[in-house]
């Protein structure tokens, strides 16, 4: 695929993230549980489209995003209603699940580190501190769209690095 292929295809899922945000609106209260709900379902569309043709990309768009928002809530509910049995003896893990934990995130900090800096900047506020789109772009100087297009650019690098390695 060339790069207008790939630049067109972007503006195309891109488009789907007002519809998106209308439609988890019924369903997800929390604006910032919302926008990542649709951040995800764009980054899987994304995904998705790369490997199978899509012929109504509304259509995916919602089916995906629904799914993601259950999943969303099986998690919730799982990590809420999960027990402690008495047999359990330390919540640390274990050493190799610690070294493989060290690896992943040595290779997310270096894919962190090639990105330009504002999109790393506009990423990190986003993901890792929880800003709202609006709080990135009043600190930033941004405008909102710029603040989606960045966090976009920043989950379609970070997934295309992933799939290469």
């Amino acid at each position: 695929m060339d790069d207008h292929a790939r630049f067109s295809e972007a503006l195309e899922i891109d488009g789907q993230r007002r519809p998106l945000m209308r439609f988890l609106s019924r369903h997800v209260r929390d604006e910032s549980v919302r926008e990542d709900l649709v951040q995800e379902s764009l980054v899987r569309l994304l995904l998705f489209s790369r490997r199978q043709t899509v012929l109504n990309i509304s259509a995916a768009a919602r089916t995906i995003a629904w799914n993601v928002m259950r999943d969303h809530f099986r998690r919730r509910r799982r990590v809420e209603a999960e027990p402690l049995s008495d047999g359990q003896s330390s919540d640390a893990p274990l050493p190799d699940q610690m070294l493989l934990h060290k690896q992943r995130l040595q290779q997310f900090v270096q894919l962190l580190e090639e990105m330009p800096p504002l999109r790393r900047e506009v990423f990190i506020r986003r993901r890792l501190h929880g800003q709202t789109h609006a709080e990135i772009a009043e600190a930033l100087d941004l405008t909102p769209d710029a603040v989606e297009k960045h966090i976009v650019r920043g989950m379609r690098q970070l997934c295309e690095a992933i799939d290469q390695r």
